[in-house]
């Protein structure tokens, strides 16, 4: 986004320009950029296009918009002289950048129109998607994208919704300068999915794509580059895996995200003691960008969280004679005393911001674990996904484990969501079982609403069989599904095993060539013989100037240089790279 702004300098004798955006572009923006770091670059204002904006007709524009009807109506407009009341171009000349690819019809409808003398550049950044981490990327494309993804009242607004996650994540491969070849989670039997819908509407617009770049390049023949090594991504929705939204986690992240209510989904606000005595509220944002702290903790156990952080605090006390009483402790100092020692050092202000945010979200965390007994309840949790994985007999399986879920779901000291969702891990666990079974299984816990019950019974909308009434029909259907090691045995310390969800397991099959081709089937084709399925050439240029038709071209041998994996989960429209 800068390079475009700055792109534009010297193209005119006025060295100031105004940026043009729209509410969808302006909030990519605000999620990467700052607006100092924008109005630093000769920006007289930032103006939102769907206002009433003030004219300056001696200065260029840079429009930064996402690519529709709608933006290119406003463009025109802004350029469209009328005489009754007399009023002149808004601004001297247009510098169009759209956050996605420009349809052919809104390019012509563009070129058409009186707007087009004004017109010095446009071109395409790709920028329609939220990088929350360097590996993790959003493209929601709704305020209720899992209900549009799976209601069956909800056809319209799925096709929208999986039309506009399709168009985002173009945005990310053609970022990162991949020619991917794509596949997709598909049970045998199942109908259609929302990850083959999904993975069928990329493929469509990743052909569309590299055939309008194609047009665009010159001497496209001779760019092609020998070694064509290709990337894969893997879609995937929520059916994959149920656990994983459903079993509690001791990770760091994993609590604070499950336990504590964020603003915005990464700010957490706090009160601090100062140093006079003051308790002030302060708002921290658990971000890469700005708190390394959280980098370095966030994929810890939450009680290596609390040994790391007393660590840090060791050595504080070792460099710094503000705490040194600390030392003199006979025991390890707790997280709270840990906090009121941080208190005491105005001087080291920075460091206290830092220190005190995970010293008081890790006591939190700690605290509402302890509440809600969640120990207890993980236990029960891995063990239930364990035997699913095991594929130990569901009879004898049943009788063992049946007597503790219900000890467990009408335990009144348990949280009311708890209980609910270690019943709906249940139901997982047993594949659906049998209707009236889990009709009786509803009214242990006396808390759940008919609201609860419906969402339990529209598992089935995930490929869990609910309404089934014999047990022949669901060992039938389990096996169906996808299966995987659900619980890792084989690197475990004093915490016990952990969760495995199923998207680590789907990627880690992909890198080895293992993973079906009967359950995550290719859109068009797999790589060719000898290609690797999970190479990446380093070497390789961006989709802009190697385009479609990669499936037909020839391949020699290849040396092995970078696995990579675009993994989609459109579930909580999350997409991992790996």
């Amino acid at each position: 986004i800068i390079s475009a702004i700055g792109q534009t300098a010297g193209a005119g004798t006025n060295q100031w320009r105004v940026v043009v955006v729209d509410q969808p572009s302006l909030k990519i923006i605000s999620t990467v950029l700052k607006m100092p770091a924008i109005l630093e670059q000769n920006v007289l204002a930032v103006q939102l296009i769907t206002k009433n904006r003030q004219p300056y007709p001696d200065v260029d524009a840079i429009y930064v918009l996402v690519p529709c009807a709608e933006s290119i109506a406003h463009i025109i407009d802004d350029f469209t002289p009328t005489s009754d009341p007399p009023l002149r171009a808004k601004y001297a000349r247009a510098h169009l950048y759209f956050t996605g690819a420009l349809s052919d019809p809104l390019f012509s409808k563009l070129s058409a129109s009186a707007a087009a003398p004004y017109i010095k550049g446009i071109a395409e950044l790709y920028i329609e998607y939220n990088p929350i981490e360097s590996r993790v990327f959003l493209t929601t494309p709704s305020e209720r994208p899992f209900f549009t993804l799976y209601s069956p009242s909800a056809a319209e607004m799925r096709s929208k919704d999986i039309e506009a996650s399709a168009d985002r994540v173009l945005s990310v491969v053609a970022s990162l300068g991949i020619r991917p070849y794509v596949r997709y989670y598909r049970p045998p039997g199942s109908a259609t999915t929302p990850a083959e819908t999904m993975a069928n509407r990329l493929q469509s617009k990743l052909d569309d794509y590299c055939a309008h770049e194609r047009r665009k390049a010159e001497n496209y023949k001779e760019k092609q580059a020998a070694d064509l090594q290709t990337s894969t991504v893997i879609v995937l929705d929520r059916s994959v895996d149920i656990y994983a939204p459903l079993i509690h986690e001791f990770a760091y992240q994993a609590m604070v995200h499950d336990l504590i209510d964020l603003e915005s989904g990464d700010r957490y606000v706090y009160n601090t003691t100062a140093a006079n005595g003051e308790v002030q509220r302060t708002e921290a944002e658990l971000a890469e960008a700005t708190d390394p702290l959280w980098v370095k903790l966030r994929h810890q156990h939450i009680s290596h969280v609390s040994q790391t952080l007393v660590k840090c605090l060791d050595q504080l006390v070792s460099e710094n004679v503000g705490i040194k009483a600390l030392a003199s402790l006979s025991k390890r100092p707790t997280l709270n005393e840990m906090r009121a020692a941080l208190a005491e050092l105005p001087e080291f202000k920075k460091l206290q911001s830092s220190y005190a945010l995970h010293i008081d979200l890790a006591s939190k965390c700690l605290e509402i674990s302890k509440e809600r007994r969640l120990a207890l309840l993980s236990d029960f949790e891995k063990e239930l996904i364990a035997h699913s994985a095991d594929n130990i007999d569901e009879t004898s399986e049943e009788s063992l484990l049946e007597p503790r879920l219900i000890a467990l779901l009408d335990d009144r000291t348990l949280g009311v969501t708890d209980r609910i969702r270690l019943l709906f891990l249940y139901i997982v666990h047993v594949n659906g079982g049998i209707a009236s079974d889990r009709r009786r299984l509803e009214e242990v816990p006396q808390c759940l609403t008919d609201d609860d019950k419906r969402a339990a019974a529209n598992l089935c909308l995930l490929g869990v069989p609910t309404k089934v009434e014999h047990q022949s029909e669901v060992q039938s259907r389990s096996r169906t599904r996808y299966t995987w090691e659900t619980i890792d045995r084989r690197d475990q310390d004093e915490l016990g095993p952990r969760f495995v969800p199923a998207v680590k397991s789907v990627v880690s099959e992909h890198i080895a060539g293992t993973l079906s081709t009967e359950m995550f089937p290719w859109v068009q084709q797999a790589p060719p013989e000898g290609i690797p399925k999970h190479i990446l050439n380093t070497n390789a240029t961006s989709l802009r100037s190697k385009r479609g038709g990669w499936e037909s071209q020839q391949h020699g041998p290849q040396k092995v240089l970078l696995r990579s994996t675009v993994t989609c989960a459109l579930m909580f429209e999350t997409h991992v790279l790996s």
